[in-house]
This record gives C-alpha cells, structure tokens and sequence, in this order.
C-alpha cells in the first residue's frame, strides 16, 4: 500500500481534507462519514482476521488502521502492516511517519486490540477488500487526485 494513504488525523482547527504534501487525509473528529466508516471496519473486523488467518495466496497487504490519541485530545490514525493476530491482540508494524504524535515511530512494533481497530484492508485478486476510510478519502478526491492515487496503487476500488 503506498504511504500516502496511511495517515489519518482529527485534529482540532486544523484544515480539512487532502494534504498532497504531507500524504495525509484530515478529517474533522465530528465527520459523521468517517464515523460511519470507523463503524463498519469494526462490525466487519472478523470478516478481516478470518482472511488473515486463511492462508489464501489470493489475499495479501493486510493492514489496520488504529486511533493513537494526540495532545488536543483528539487521535491521529495510523496504518499498521506485517500484520498477525494473537486471540485479540492485533501486532503490526507503524507504517508511516506519524504527523503528531511521538510514542510511536515509523517501522516500529506495536500491539493493538482488535476493538481499537479504526479500519482495516487487504487486496484480493487485485481488489481492495474492506478500507472504509480509503474508499471514504478517495471519494472526497478530486478527480485529478482519484487518477494520481489510482496510478499509485496496487489495487482496484469496485
């Protein structure tokens, strides 16, 4: 998954929407799509460690995104890849360099709760699988930036 898709914010007075520069997504803490988005990644987020614990060579990039909380009191929302499940403790690798927050780094180990998951993803047979906020973020895109993240991808939204 290319990085600049990975990061995720709510932060308080900050601007809205794409940031090319940073290759983040920012989003209001009160944005009831990315709500309904974080809303269903947790209802589905069996539907996500089943897949991870198939064996399935068709499925693969499996990664979740979790809410790391920030000084303003909101979070910032990171990618996590080299994913595996342990019961439901969810072990990832920090992948992109958080915009706020400083307990955690890039390429760093953590471990999550699977109920602390914000969004989830894999591709299957070259299909995007899950990725709520991706699919929510993508929409919002213009589309000159639909065709640039398109090209970046190794993988097609249906």
């Amino acid at each position: 998954m290319a990085a600049f898709l990975l990061g995720s914010c709510q932060h308080a007075g900050k601007e809205t929407g794409w940031d090319a520069k940073k290759q983040m997504y920012f989003a209001k803490t009160d944005d009831p799509e990315m709500a309904e988005a974080i809303r269903q990644s947790r209802e589905t987020v069996n539907q996500f460690l089943t897949a991870l614990a198939s064996g399935d060579t068709t499925a693969y990039n499996f990664g979740v995104k979790a809410a790391f909380p920030i000084p303003d009191g909101t979070n910032e929302h990171i990618w996590l890849t080299d994913i595996r499940a342990n019961g439901d403790s969810i072990i990832g690798v920090i992948d992109n360099q958080p915009d706020v927050i400083t307990a955690v780094k890039f390429g760093q180990q953590v471990a999550i709760h699977k109920d602390s998951i914000t969004d989830w993803n894999y591709t299957k047979n070259g299909k995007l699988i899950g990725g709520y906020s991706i699919r929510l973020m993508r929409r919002r895109m213009s589309k000159e930036e639909q065709a640039e993240f398109d090209k970046q991808m190794s993988f097609t939204i249906e």
